[in-house]
């Protein structure tokens, strides 16, 4: 009969919560960081230092408004990559929402994060140019992002909200100040599930057995 020695076992159970923390870790957000604008008809990829309004993107949709803005080194540079949207767009009623709907656990907790940004070169403009809501399932949360800029460059400053999953969740950024075309920016975009302090608790528990058999071992050597 096999026998299950306890180092093996405390390596399969530090293993095996280490693979759910990974898991856990896992972005549920398509497309975060705006890289990928190949939904759209025509256009694979924008050129640098250019700019262009879209109806959707993968794994974003519009709801209201003029459309997604995705900028490539213009008005400033990316917190992620090379791309980032701005949602107080052009053509008429430029201040737009988007959405992405996301699958999750229900009564999981997760960590929603994403960068803003106030467009570079708005000291000058309506203190409200800039504003920026954030939904969960129709929710505003707090604070509203805003702030006006006047240095070239984005300020990129990261916010992070606790949020718990239904099953089918719907994460929504829409603009809201004045409709000027000079709207903040908004890039980095992710949803990961938050890990239950218990297996938190096994994975260190785990280690720690590892760590006290590796040094009886080490002991009965000397």
């Amino acid at each position: 009969m096999k026998r299950h020695t306890p180092t093996g076992i405390a390596l399969a159970l530090a293993l095996g919560i280490a693979a759910g923390s990974a898991s856990a870790s896992t972005n549920l957000v398509v497309n975060g960081s705006f890289e990928d604008i190949s939904a759209s008809p025509g256009i694979q990829q924008l050129a640098n230092n250019t700019w262009n309004v879209f109806n959707s993107l993968p794994g974003w949709t519009t709801v209201s408004g003029a459309g997604i803005e995705v900028r490539r080194n213009v008005a400033g540079v990316a917190q992620d990559g090379v791309q980032f949207v701005e949602l107080d767009s052009h053509n008429a009623n430029p201040n737009s929402t988007m959405q992405q709907v996301l699958s999750t656990v229900s009564g999981q907790s997760y960590s929603l994060s994403f960068w803003y940004s106030p467009r570079p070169d708005t000291a000058t403009r309506p203190t409200d140019t800039n504003n920026m809501s954030v939904f969960w399932n129709g929710t505003t949360l707090l604070p509203t992002l805003s702030g006006t800029n006047n240095t070239g460059s984005h300020i990129w400053q990261n916010y992070t909200y606790a949020v718990t999953g239904t099953g089918t969740d719907i994460l929504r950024f829409g603009a809201f100040g004045t409709q000027d075309t000079y709207g903040g920016s908004l890039d980095n975009v992710s949803v990961t599930a938050v890990p239950e302090p218990g297996s938190l608790a096994m994975l260190l528990a785990g280690l720690g057995l590892m760590g006290g058999v590796a040094r009886r071992r080490k002991a009965m050597q000397a």
